[in-house]
């Protein structure tokens, strides 16, 4: 199994669906996407560069570092204070399903990590 049918079938068993883009030279691609608890349709994507797994792992952690689940739920709240775009109507909802999002990314790094090295 190469690196890349490793890490979709590590993804998928978390519930992740993942595409991946070779049209870069020595890049991979993924876009991993998964619904939040709430039914948002959550996605973000990454880069591994040279068939290094180590790059890729580095790239899910800083994302995931980087995730603030408020600023997140800030961008699904509409001009009337409540959920726009198919995110929940509370605000409060709003908030907590970007937390679980958060808390699905640093489980996928979390699995990556142990599993891929």
């Amino acid at each position: 199994m190469t690196a890349i049918e490793q890490i979709i079938a590590i993804a998928e068993q978390l519930g992740w669906q993942v595409k991946t883009d070779t049209d870069k030279p020595d890049i991979v691609v993924f876009d991993f996407q998964q619904y939040t608890p709430h039914g948002q349709d959550f996605s973000f994507s990454v880069e591994m560069k040279g068939n290094d797994t180590d790059s890729l792992l580095q790239e899910v952690e800083t994302y995931y570092e980087d995730f603030d689940p408020d600023y997140e739920a800030y961008l699904w709240i509409g001009t009337d204070g409540h959920g726009k775009n198919g995110a929940p109507y509370r605000i409060k909802d709003i908030v907590s399903d970007m937390e679980q999002a958060e808390a699905m990314i640093e489980k996928l790094y979390e699995t990556l990590k142990t599993t891929m090295q």
